[in-house]
């Protein structure tokens, strides 16, 4: 399997927090340089974006490393992504800014 059946079959995944919680469902992928970095989820009504690094995917599950509490909080995004709501979303969940742009990669 290459990253790219892998980038595709996040896409519909659960999204559960560090501690089983279950947060959304995965609707895009956000990619820098070529890696999946973030997964928009859906929530009762709005999109938000958390870091996937670190993740673990299992049985259409994606368990990421922070707090459904550290989701929710987190500044909501439009479909682009400007200069302020990428520094606001890295600084929320306490990440480094990338040099590159985030890029949301089209659902196959």
């Amino acid at each position: 399997m290459d990253r790219t059946d892998l980038l595709d079959d996040l896409y519909g995944c659960d999204l559960l927090d560090r501690n089983g919680e279950r947060v959304g469902t995965v609707a895009d992928v956000w990619l820098d340089d070529g890696r999946p970095l973030w997964a928009a989820v859906r929530t009762d009504d709005a999109v938000t974006l958390v870091p996937i690094r670190g993740a673990q995917v299992h049985d259409r599950r994606v368990v990421v490393p922070v707090e459904k509490r550290e989701i929710e909080e987190a500044p909501r995004v439009g479909e682009e992504l400007s200069d302020l709501e990428h520094v606001e979303l890295h600084d929320h969940y306490g990440l480094v800014v990338p040099s590159q742009r985030l890029v949301r990669r089209e659902r196959p």
